[in-house]
């Protein structure tokens, strides 16, 4: 029987932001059932960042996954990460956890929840997860439907603990200078009357096939202010900056491009200044999805039902193709996300702004 009272929670979701992110409604419940435990959250590097600071969490551990992959092969830094990692894994060990919160449910997580030690080891069931998995768990949770929503798939795993699963929207918390440095560009660079519109262009590399073009976001935009006034703001990350000022230069009407962001705080206070945000499946999407702000969703390859924003708020476009949903990596003809016109996106706009 899983512990009634745990004094020291680990909770596991290493990657990537928008996963941490559907994770954070189970935090909130997590923490509001008990105020008084140690919650500590291990995340690899790229998502560690929105997790600093958060009020729900009491230590983050970070799993620096990329700096020991790129280090182990250098002769001279080879010594070091072998070093690095056993401490690293003496002190998951040695923490003595009461319950481990498994929400990754691969065989990553799956080594992290054996080192443990824990008694109290909480996953999903077989079918529910990756690379046996379960296998690494004493107690697993079974969502009522495979094609379960990624945050009522988390919140799956709280229930197991007696505790009564509801939306909590969570925190996000921004410090104060990341909030000065946003006000700074948006009350140099918008008209204040007007409503701001954030359409975020990018994707990551590794998320490349589910980019829509940079001409559609180019026409989008235009068709956007053509019938509203509004302030249009294109965020960008790494190497993003080139494709966001080409899509600037080629409108017919002004928008402009976000300030730079240098952390996911800073886009995070960005992105609450919006009064609607438009793009694919991305992390920003879920940032904003999950701060209540209303989205226009993007979408091929993915499954909105599972993957897409959780909102009554937010509209998904996405083209009904016989190849749709998939799990492929990558596709030399994404006609899932090509067969999408700026027209089908302009009337998801249409409705949320009209509301």
């Amino acid at each position: 029987m899983l512990i009634d009272n745990p004094k020291n929670i680990l909770i596991i979701r290493l990657s990537a932001i928008g996963d941490v992110i559907n994770v954070l409604p189970a935090l909130r419940l997590l923490r509001s059932h008990f105020p008084n435990s140690r919650i500590t959250w291990l995340v690899e590097d790229r998502a560690s960042e929105i997790l600093r600071d958060h009020p729900d969490v009491d230590e983050v551990i970070v799993y620096p996954r990329k700096k020991w992959q790129s280090g182990i092969l250098r002769v001279n830094r080879s010594l070091n990460i072998i070093s690095e990692s056993l401490s690293f894994y003496k002190r998951l060990r040695r923490n003595h956890y009461d319950l481990v919160i498994d929400f990754q449910g691969n065989l990553k997580s799956a080594v992290m929840n054996l080192i443990t030690g824990s008694g109290n080891r909480l996953g999903f069931g077989k079918g529910h997860c990756k690379e046996f998995n379960y296998l690494s768990t004493q107690y697993q949770a079974y969502p009522a439907a495979k094609k379960t929503h990624r945050i009522d798939k988390n919140l799956s795993l709280i229930k197991e603990l007696g505790i009564e699963t509801r939306f909590l929207r969570p925190e996000l918390p921004v410090t104060k200078e990341d909030e000065e440095y946003i006000s700074e560009f948006i009350n140099k660079n918008t008209h204040p009357s007007l409503p701001i519109i954030i359409i975020h262009p990018g994707t990551s590399k590794f998320g490349s096939f589910k980019q829509w073009s940079p001409q559609n976001y180019t026409l989008l935009a235009d068709m956007i202010l053509q019938k509203y006034e509004a302030n249009i703001i294109f965020t960008w990350g790494s190497d993003e900056i080139n494709a966001v000022k080409e899509i600037v230069k080629k409108m017919k009407h002004k928008a402009l491009p976000a300030c730079e962001t240098k952390s996911i705080k800073q886009l995070v206070a960005l992105i609450n200044r919006a009064t609607l945000f438009i793009g694919g499946d991305t992390g920003p999407l879920h940032i904003a999805s999950i701060m209540g702000i209303p989205v226009v969703g993007i979408y091929g390859p993915k499954d909105p039902a599972i993957y897409g924003p959780y909102d009554s708020k937010a509209i998904v476009i996405k083209k009904d193709v016989p190849c749709s949903p998939c799990k492929k990596r990558t596709c030399g003809d994404p006609i899932c996300m090509t067969s999408i016109l700026p027209e089908d996106v302009f009337r998801g706009v249409e409705k949320l702004l009209l509301c």
